[in-house]
């Protein structure tokens, strides 16, 4: 296999951190990207304000209700609201994570007052007045913003997902804070049902926010383009499995597999005033540089006990331009790739 490696003094210029270093450094990651998401933050809340960023559904909340008033904020920007008030994780101000803000500078940022200067013309005096931001706090905003780093493994052609920092997204201004998210060790999904402190979990297919293809903003290149080395993989190995739909129990059959990447068919008319039939013969084909982004469908958990989040992703979908009329496209499925076996 033909290998394209950046040289070292890029990476030392990335200034990454720690937990993507030994992420690279892993030899079973061929390839690895940094990606950033914007997904609803509230599942109840998106149940009645469905967004195109992504969909939700919801696979535990369970919160009891103890409040006077008998409610709950199951945002999950209430839980990092929490983080970042009690300092428990490390604040930036950018998602690059290279700018770390301090606490005074952090409670500024959230809840504290602001001054304005005014000049009265008449006296010649100039006034400053305390005044306090009405923007949406952090628990208040509809989305949150995460910066992922997406890993290839060429053998497996499979891919995984890194949460690296977090941040409430109202969905206008940029965040005004981000969150390293501390290192996990590995979770086992099928455990969280009967787990107590695992009180929040949803799965998120995204939309609009699925990454380009265009924006990957690549770390690690031993396979050279992803997207052409991924379909090499599944194209030559039938023994990697593709779904029709990521919640099909069985992955397709070869002949229906092969008809994914190339197909011929037709499509048969009956003229009633001529008695005649007409067969229109069409080929269609899935190649490698019509893919414009992945669909992600991706899974986070809370765990409240220590305060961790935990993230796992479910299945890849390569998505290509579908033109139903002429200039009007919108992005199609190919298939799906499970990451989860």
């Amino acid at each position: 296999m033909k290998s394209f490696l950046l040289p070292a003094s890029l990476f030392l210029s990335l200034n990454l951190t720690a937990q993507t270093e030994q992420i690279l450094s892993d030899p079973r990651v061929n390839w690895a990207a940094e990606i950033e998401l914007t997904l609803p933050a509230d599942p109840l809340e998106y149940s009645a304000n469905e967004d195109r960023s992504a969909t939700l559904a919801v696979l535990k909340l369970n919160e009891p209700d103890r409040s006077m008033g008998g409610y709950v904020n199951h945002s999950l920007n209430a839980k990092l609201w929490d983080i970042a008030e009690n300092g428990e994780w490390e604040a930036y101000s950018n998602a690059e994570l290279t700018r770390q803000l301090d606490n005074d500078e952090l409670m500024n940022i959230i809840s504290g007052p602001d001054t304005v200067i005014t000049f009265d013309p008449e006296t010649y005096e100039e006034k400053v007045q305390r005044v306090y931001d009405m923007r949406p706090s952090p628990h208040e905003s509809r989305f949150i913003k995460v910066r992922q780093l997406l890993t290839y493994n060429d053998e497996e052609a499979t891919f995984r997902v890194h949460t690296l920092a977090i941040a409430p997204f109202s969905g206008n201004e940029a965040p005004r804070f981000w969150l390293k998210v501390p290192e996990t060790a590995n979770f086992d999904p099928d455990s969280m049902f009967i787990r107590p402190d695992v009180t929040w979990a949803v799965r998120y297919i995204t939309n609009v926010s699925s990454p380009r293809v265009s924006d990957f903003q690549v770390l690690k290149d031993e396979t050279g383009p992803v997207i052409d080395r991924f379909f090499d993989r599944i194209m030559a190995d039938t023994t990697v499995d593709l779904y029709t739909n990521a919640n099909d129990d069985e992955p397709l059959r070869e002949d229906k597999r092969a008809c994914v990447f190339s197909c011929t068919d037709s499509v048969s008319t009956f003229d009633p005033e001529t008695y005649l039939e007409h067969v229109e013969i069409f080929h269609t084909e899935l190649l490698p540089d019509q893919i414009v982004d992945l669909q992600l469908i991706e899974e986070l958990y809370w765990q409240d006990e220590d305060g961790l989040i935990f993230t796992r992703l479910v299945a890849v979908a390569p998505r290509y331009k579908f033109y139903y009329q002429e200039g009007q496209w919108y992005p199609r499925i190919g298939f799906y790739r499970r990451c989860d076996e």
